[in-house]
């Protein structure tokens, strides 16, 4: 039970620490295009997320897959900018988000954000750990993280939205998704320079 404990707080740790930015700014960028009514939708679209990082951080702790992680550090920011990119493309067309698509999409995603878990998750583990366990545990951190990511924004927006009559929820999705782009094609620029 400790080496879960441990593993837990690894993956909480890791997804609401600042060097992890880059998942946290996935997260945002998934959930600023909801408000708070369809908070269902959006516990879909986080465990979409959590599908696919699970799928490929087991599949990667346990050598099934492996790709280079200078790669998927680079297809991570990538993925940020074409989220941010659907969200103000769907606010300014104001058509129906097809659901199933984004669903879809947030699950792609969700596995190669994995893989940069799964590197992570990597360099803690012991080599005479099982590694269920401590899989189990870095998922489930992740997970609480992301909802607490997602609950903390999500009130936020509601207050801004009650708060002032002037700011529609379409402006937030804009104004955040650009500025959430334009920190993705920071660190992008920075890890092609490398």
């Amino acid at each position: 039970m400790n080496d879960f404990i441990f593993y837990f707080k690894q993956g909480l740790d890791h997804i609401l620490d600042i060097d992890g930015i880059d998942h946290m700014l996935f997260i945002l960028a998934m959930v600023v295009f909801f408000d708070i009514k369809q908070w269902k939708k959006l516990l879909i679209l986080v465990t979409a997320f959590t599908l696919g990082h699970s799928i490929t951080l087991a599949l990667s702790s346990f050598n099934i897959v492996q790709i280079d992680s200078s790669l998927v550090e680079l297809l991570i920011p990538i993925t940020i900018i074409i989220t941010c990119f659907n969200n103000i493309i769907k606010t300014r067309k104001e058509q129906r988000t097809n659901y199933v698509f984004l669903y879809g999409l947030v699950l792609f995603f969700g596995l190669i954000h994995g893989l940069a878990f799964s590197n992570f998750l990597k360099m803690s583990l012991f080599e005479s750990d099982s590694i269920l366990l401590p899989l189990l545990g870095f998922n489930l951190g992740i997970e609480i993280g992301q909802l607490l990511i997602v609950t903390v924004f999500m009130i936020l927006v509601t207050l801004i939205l009650k708060t002032t009559s002037a700011i529609r929820h379409q402006h937030i999705t804009i104004v955040v998704s650009v500025i959430i782009m334009l920190v993705s094609l920071y660190l992008l620029q920075g890890l092609l320079l490398d």
